[in-house]
């Protein structure tokens, strides 16, 4: 009789189980093919017996922000931030609603918690700050912010010694150049500045201003002070964002004035799903040098890029990148001036939780110059590549700490320019 009880409790709760699984499932893909209304319906009537399932209550939120329905997406995004606190995506959806539900000062906070997440991608940053504008638009404000990172460096290769001993020119061989290493404090600060010039035309006005200083302790030659100025155009589509820039900047070495660069580049940005984006984009750049002595490296620069991003999780993301870069000189004889260069590399970060995060960079670069050497009777060729690795660890909300570790090695058929360099920086990240 027992048995026969059981039989019966049980397999209507199997059923049910059964029919839920379904209903989930229909969910999921109704959500994965933008059919918002279905897979609110769907999974709204599925999400008690999924309290704890983290895809479900995503899915339902943004579900319910797609078809208007804010008070449930935040509920479901807010069922989300107690279940996976480390989410930089569901932070970002959070803010987002907050914005819908005219919560602004929520919202700010919100757009700012991820702006200080330093592993987030550049174009994700940018849409930040797009979001960010509109809200402090709505309080008469245009919106700022400040990244300011403190290091520490070590250099093995300052001055990029030679590879071997000795290096051969067309008379002979002459003796290798010493690696010399060194540490370096290094200070680097954005300061950026966003205006949502009108919601209907989605127009932004975007100006960023960027300082860097590295002094080594000893080879004080090798000191460099940057400052770059960068006033830009946005307009946001819902699926492309279009970015005009101009670019100014002054490099300073040994506390002498050496270069200084201007030029414009246009991105763009095309989502063609949720979790995958194109950004292609082009630099123009006018390199002028100051000394007398380097005026025969003048030269103009033309880059095209072109980078897939995937969105892997709400955590994690990859990018992967291919640049084709030109320098022409603009006078002289110098032979190390024009070139043509290829590069190919990718991005993975992720964070591991609301603590830790990494982020791990791979490159291949071969790099063709066009004058024949006289000196080592040859037109130079070079291969590089670089690895780099980097842990992140969150103090407070908009305090980190982070270790980078580095290492880069260029082969040339002209040995005087082959070398390997590792670096070590040991550093905070401040958002304020």
């Amino acid at each position: 009789m027992k048995k026969v009880l059981l039989f019966i409790l049980v397999i209507p709760m199997y059923i049910l189980a059964m029919d839920s699984k379904k209903t989930f499932s229909k969910g999921i893909t109704a959500y994965n093919a933008k059919d918002f209304e279905t897979a609110y319906i769907l999974l709204y009537k599925d999400y008690f017996n999924n309290l704890s399932s983290v895809k479900l209550n995503f899915a339902l939120g943004r579900s319910a922000f797609e078809t208007g329905r804010y008070e449930t997406a935040l509920a479901a995004f807010e069922r989300v931030e107690m279940l996976d606190p480390s989410s930089i995506r569901n932070k970002l959806e959070m803010a987002r609603t907050y914005f819908m539900l005219k919560m602004y000062e929520d919202s700010e906070l919100a757009f700012k918690e991820v702006l200080n997440n330093p592993n987030i991608p550049e174009n994700l940053r940018t849409n930040i700050e797009l979001y960010s504008s509109k809200v402090k638009k709505v309080q008469q404000k245009s919106f700022t912010y400040a990244t300011v990172n403190l290091d520490w460096v070590y250099d093995s290769n300052v001055n990029y010694g030679t590879l071997d001993d000795k290096y051969n020119i067309n008379t002979g061989s002459l003796p290798g150049i010493p690696e010399e290493s060194d540490n370096a404090i290094q200070a680097f600060t954005n300061i950026v500045n966003i205006y949502d010039i009108g919601s209907k035309n989605g127009f932004a006005i975007k100006n960023k201003f960027t300082l860097f200083s590295k002094d080594y302790k000893s080879l004080n030659d090798f000191d460099v002070q940057y400052f770059g100025y960068s006033p830009s155009l946005i307009y946001k589509e819902t699926k492309l964002l279009k970015e005009f820039a101009l670019n100014i900047g002054v490099l300073r070495i040994a506390n002498k004035k050496y270069l200084q660069t201007f030029g414009f580049t246009p991105k763009f940005e095309y989502s063609h799903s949720n979790t995958l984006k194109s950004i292609p984009s082009f630099k123009f750049q006018k390199k002028q040098f100051i000394q007398k002595a380097h005026e025969d490296l003048d030269a103009k620069h033309y880059e095209l890029s072109y980078s897939l991003q995937k969105i892997l999780s709400p955590r994690s993301y990859i990018q992967g990148n291919i640049t084709g870069l030109k320098e022409k000189k603009e006078q002289g004889q110098r032979v190390d001036v024009d070139y043509d260069e290829f590069r190919a590399s990718v991005n993975y970060a992720k964070q591991f939780n609301t603590i830790y995060g990494t982020e791990l960079f791979a490159e291949y670069k071969k790099r063709a110059y066009k004058d024949h050497s006289n000196i080592f009777n040859s037109k130079r060729e070079d291969d590089g590549g670089t690895v780099g690795a980097t842990v992140k660890a969150s103090i407070m909300k908009t305090l980190s700490v982070h270790l980078k570790g580095t290492y880069n090695r260029v082969d040339s058929n002209q040995d005087r320019f082959s070398y390997k360099k590792y670096t070590l920086t040991l550093g905070l990240n401040k958002t304020f």
